[in-house]
């Protein structure tokens, strides 16, 4: 008969996430996550498999819990142009609140292990993807409503949109400055114009 699962999942997955943010993949030892997660090695290695396997799903989880975030920050307006400003002003807040100045734990890890691990650079190159299509789409729609010029198209200002947003969360952790911040958003959101 199977051994009960006596833990909770998503709790696991957190302290095990905010772990890795803050530390790193390469400096985290399965100790740390017995220590931060309260489960045992044998019981980390039967839920989750190896400490990649766990770490793969913690960028999962905070990618998902990341996109929740902004889709809930961005659902107070219908309109495409105010959703993209809404998006840099919530992305200068998380940062402002980020105390450790950990950043962002996709950006941090694609620097870390990208070049060296082929799932991280995989799961990476979804995320820019994926956030490049939703700007693309706010960018399009914003256009066709007469609330965005068509200087550029919608993929060329998506694509300066994500790098921006990526970059932020770097100047954040180096200089988490709202001044300095504010003036790379409102720089960045002038080719909306």
């Amino acid at each position: 008969m199977p051994k009960e699962v006596l833990f909770n999942e998503e709790t696991v997955l957190q302290r095990a996430t905010a772990l890795f943010w803050h530390k790193g993949y390469n400096g985290t030892s399965m100790d740390d996550l017995t220590k931060a997660t309260g489960l045992s090695r044998s019981s980390l290695y039967n839920s989750f498999g190896d400490k990649h396997r766990l770490f793969m799903r913690c960028l999962h989880y905070y990618l998902s819990s990341q996109q929740q975030s902004l889709m809930q920050a961005v659902a107070v307006t219908s309109s495409p142009l105010k959703k993209i400003k809404i998006a840099f002003k919530y992305m200068v807040e998380v940062i402002l609140r980020d105390e450790k100045r950990d950043g962002c734990l996709m950006v941090n890890s694609t620097a870390e292990l990208s070049n060296v691990d082929e799932e991280v650079g995989v799961l990476a190159l979804q995320n820019m993807e994926g956030m490049e299509h939703l700007f693309q789409q706010w960018v399009k729609e914003a256009q066709q409503q007469g609330e965005m010029s068509k200087t550029f198209t919608p993929q060329a200002i998506a694509r300066h949109l994500f790098n921006t947003y990526s970059g932020l969360r770097i100047s954040g952790q180096a200089k988490p400055d709202k001044r300095s911040l504010d003036d790379i958003v409102k720089v960045a959101l002038s080719v909306l114009a």
